[in-house]
């Protein structure tokens, strides 16, 4: 078997591999000490690394451009801008409706300003919803949903997504894995939701991506609103609920009402 037989039909095993691998050797010459900056950025970049790797072996620039086109798909309706801010808002509503019932909150990290903030918005635009979707919805999820129905690739993707971030905790405090697995259980379901609804548009899953994120950084982060636990509870169950409401809805095979036709992989069958 030749390279370009390997490539082609392992493609998918090998961007995962790839993915892993640009996340944790460059964790452990991380914490050597060697070149943290550029460490940092490989190891939180590593599945768009990964994918335009795999995509240009698969078929050079045509074939890297067209996973990066999912960037250019702005046009997809309103609706779905507001799907993925739902994530963002529902959460603040939660924590003004808890604040003004009389709840106890950490309140805002000291010396938090405007730039701080600023900074932060940034930072957590770039570290995951802009450094991971173009690898994990722009080459992954499309190649999984061609092999699988849409909830059951997003079972596999979110437990290897999850996993993914093990090096992390070795860098940085994160929230307990058993928790953050089951979170990106639901919100990887939601975001093949919006991915298959808005003809793969990676715009929409970044939106989904930093409403998530959101969250930790802001709400129970700089902002300090809410107690972490109160905030896994109140944001646990509605979020569960929304996942239940686009399951139910919209099915499990695609998440979608969408022809086969107007889906941006090749359904299975």
């Amino acid at each position: 078997m030749t390279f370009s037989n390997i490539v082609q039909k392992y493609s998918l095993t090998l961007f995962f591999v790839l993915s892993y691998a640009f996340m944790i050797i460059p964790t452990f010459i991380y914490l050597s000490g060697f070149f943290p900056e550029v460490m940092i950025t490989i190891m939180i970049w590593s599945p768009t690394i990964s994918g335009i790797i795999m995509s240009a072996l698969l078929g050079g620039w045509s074939e890297v451009k067209k996973i990066l086109s999912g960037f250019l798909k702005w046009k997809v309706g309103i609706i779905w801008y507001i799907a993925g801010f739902t994530l963002l808002i529902g959460p603040l509503i939660f924590a003004g409706i808890y604040l003004l019932l009389g709840g106890v909150a950490p309140g805002p990290v000291p010396g938090l300003t405007l730039s701080v903030i600023l900074l932060n918005l940034v930072l957590t635009l770039l570290r995951g919803p802009l450094s991971e979707e173009a690898g994990w919805r722009g080459f992954a999820l499309p190649r999984l949903q061609s092999k699988f129905s849409a909830l059951v690739s997003s079972v596999i993707l979110a437990i290897i997504w999850a996993c993914w971030h093990i090096p992390l905790y070795l860098v940085e405090a994160r929230m307990p894995f058993y928790i953050f697995i089951a979170l990106v259980l639901v919100i990887t379901i939601l975001m093949t939701w919006a991915y298959n609804n808005t003809e793969g548009s990676l715009i929409i899953t970044v939106m989904f991506h930093f409403s998530f994120n959101f969250n930790g950084a802001f709400i129970t982060g700089l902002f300090g609103l809410l107690p972490t636990m109160i905030f896994y509870i109140g944001g646990g169950i509605m979020i569960g609920v929304y996942l239940i409401v686009v399951v139910i809805y919209s099915g499990p095979k695609k998440l979608s009402r969408k022809p086969d036709s107007e889906m941006p992989f090749s359904v299975s069958k």
